[in-house]
């Protein structure tokens, strides 16, 4: 059995700042990376697996308690699975979270660093754990 990346998608993305916090050209800024929730489907008509993930980063500038820049959004990331169709869904699942979850929490990496260049303030860079990660128990 064999996954490959198949495409990704962003859902209710959104990404502000407060300008009302002074920034100065030396700054440290200390980041919350959450993983809100992990869902695994399998969608049988197109015969992939999407691993669907809710992300929320905020951030404070260091002498500051306020929120300074926040970013939410639903990150889906497809997989085609090699004999897709002789499988259940639950080996689908546990196949998906063993090989592919940490796939793509490092294409969340990229995603936060991607949008968070767009403004003038500098990338956030999230610390992706050591591989192999603790991974996602199913609940059932």
């Amino acid at each position: 059995m064999n996954i490959s990346y198949k495409f990704f998608n962003i859902n209710n993305l959104e990404y502000k700042f407060n300008p009302e916090i002074a920034s100065k050209d030396n700054f440290s800024e200390t980041y919350h990376f959450n993983l809100n929730s992990t869902t695994v489907k399998a969608n049988r008509a197109n015969e992939i697996a999407v691993i669907e993930l809710k992300i929320d980063v905020k951030t404070e500038l260091e002498g500051s308690k306020e929120e300074f820049r926040s970013l939410s959004f639903d990150f889906n990331y497809a997989y085609k699975i090699e004999d897709f169709e002789k499988l259940s869904d639950d080996k689908i699942h546990d196949f998906v979270i063993q090989y592919g979850f940490e796939n793509a929490i490092s294409a969340v990496k990229d995603f936060i660093k991607n949008i968070t260049s767009i403004d003038y303030q500098p990338t956030i860079n999230i610390d992706i754990p050591k591989f192999p990660m603790d991974k996602p128990k199913r609940l059932s």
